[in-house]
């Protein structure tokens, strides 16, 4: 197979959420709601401060759910065509992408556990690895360092 009709490889890193953020959302309205009926029994006793602490927990959980919601989808993508290096990192929402010629690309090693994967281009850098197991970091560096090789 000659390096032209070469299948592009891939990987991707994403976070290992537990809730889409349409889950959030739908817990957040059940505990609304439970809150509220529970504050409105405590109302109908007469109790009438239990409504402004509820208000207070309403706020705090949605705040930490939006926090939590604006990350789940979170990821980072690699892609290596022939001559060609396609980096995608999505936080918050926000999308950025780099492509790069593998000819340029300079591929800094792991010097602990806890640094992430360098990659160095014509003087800009970046830092892969935020979604990727510390214990899968190396193997994955040598999987790359090879198709990187094998794909320039």
């Amino acid at each position: 197979m000659n390096a032209q009709t070469q299948a592009p490889v891939e990987w991707l890193f994403k976070k290992n959420c537990s809730f889409t953020p349409k889950q959030v959302g739908l817990f957040y309205l059940a505990q609304s709601a439970l809150s509220l009926l529970v504050a409105g029994f405590f109302i109908l006793q007469g109790i009438w401060i239990v409504l402004a602490f509820t208000f207070v927990e309403l706020i705090v959980l949605a705040i930490a759910l939006l926090i939590y919601a604006r990350h789940a989808t979170d990821y980072e993508r690699i892609t290596l065509r022939p001559g060609e290096l396609m980096i995608e990192t999505s936080q918050a929402g926000q999308l950025i992408q780099y492509v790069w010629h593998i000819s340029w690309v300079k591929l800094d090693r792991i010097l602990s556990p806890n640094k992430l994967i360098s990659l160095a281009y014509q003087g800009q850098s970046i830092e892969l690895g935020r979604y990727m197991h510390v214990s899968v970091r190396q193997d994955f560096l040598l999987e790359f360092a090879q198709e990187l090789r094998r794909n320039s």
